[in-house]
């Protein structure tokens, strides 16, 4: 029975001390997942509007941790994921920032999306002219 108690007592000693180590790599994974599903709804955003004919908006709201396209369910931030500050887009919708793409695939401003976690910060950048996005570690050359 004492052996049982022991070996009880070790396994959680290195569980305490392993788990901080494995919650930075797992918020670096949130984090990336985040951008590339955000990403991924601005790229379905401007594909719709160029193949509909009709504008494509992606909404973002800052102070809830989610964003939403037009006519779809809203996207949340995984736990401990943020936006750091609002976004740079120009274009409003009921006052929130928001990505507007035109039928032709461009998007009524340029912008940028910050989403970070304790330790990193990643952008999800959209192109002012093509309206290509990405995703970076840095920020645009132009801030």
């Amino acid at each position: 029975m004492i052996e049982v108690v022991v070996t009880i007592a070790i396994i959680a000693m290195v569980s305490a001390i392993a788990m901080p180590a494995l919650a930075k790599p797992l918020d670096t994974v949130k984090l990336r997942t985040d951008a590339r599903e955000m990403a991924s709804v601005l790229r379905l955003a401007r594909q719709q509007a160029m193949t509909s004919g009709q504008p494509q908006t992606v909404i973002f709201y800052p102070e809830n941790a989610k964003y939403k396209m037009s006519g779809q369910s809203a996207h949340i931030l995984n736990p401990g994921i943020n936006f750091l500050g609002t976004t740079t887009f120009m274009t409003k919708v009921g006052g929130l920032p928001a990505c507007s793409f035109s039928p032709s695939g461009a998007p009524s401003s340029g912008g940028t999306i910050t989403l970070s976690n304790r330790d990193n910060r990643l952008y999800v950048i959209v192109n002012a002219v093509a309206g290509r996005v990405r995703i970076s570690e840095s920020p645009p050359e132009d801030w």
